[in-house]
């Protein structure tokens, strides 16, 4: 029996042999945002439940500090629209994972590295729209970055062609700066 046989076999059967904690999780977070809200959704998730106890990551101290206050609310909301009767719930920072929606375009560490060029990403991504044909699209690229290495001062170390912010932050290039 290959292991993805033996996979298929234990995914068939999980749902039958779940514990009642489980299942009881799995159905809050079924209705989680509208039990708390869409806005609180967002910095706060149930992880598990463990005892009677329904365990609630959150995005931080403050979080978990104003949700504390709301705890007999959602506990009776659960209670009510769930019919699940825990004992409490915990709040913790601990386990959060923020949602990759989350992370907008405009906090990208790249648009402020020293390494960027000005206008580099649109530039090269309208570049390489242009062309279907994968080939095509990296020559067109490896020519648009020689082009712009050609006008860049060197590396006083290595003698690379380097971008100025660089240069003005470490003196040197950023794999030279790296192997310091």
């Amino acid at each position: 029996m290959s292991f993805q046989e033996l996979q298929s076999i234990l995914g068939a059967i999980e749902p039958h042999y779940q514990s009642l904690e489980r299942q009881q999780l799995q159905r809050i977070l079924e209705i989680w945002a509208e039990l708390v809200s869409e806005k609180i959704a967002n910095y706060a998730q149930p992880i598990a439940i463990q005892r009677n106890v329904l365990e609630v990551t959150t995005a931080s101290p403050v979080w978990t500090q104003t949700l504390v206050f709301e705890r007999s609310m959602i506990l009776r909301k659960i209670r009510e629209r769930l019919s699940i009767d825990l004992s409490d719930i915990r709040f913790s920072t601990a386990q959060w994972r923020s949602p990759q929606t989350e992370t907008p375009v405009a906090s990208d560490p790249w648009q402020s590295h020293p390494s960027r060029l000005p206008g580099q990403t649109s530039e090269i991504e309208t570049q390489l729209a242009l062309f279907s044909n994968a080939k095509t699209a990296f020559d067109r690229w490896s020519s648009i970055v020689q082009s712009r290495a050609q006008h860049l001062p060197l590396c006083p170390e290595c003698g690379s062609p380097t971008p100025p912010g660089e240069l003005q932050r470490w003196s040197v290039c950023a794999i030279c700066a790296a192997k310091r």
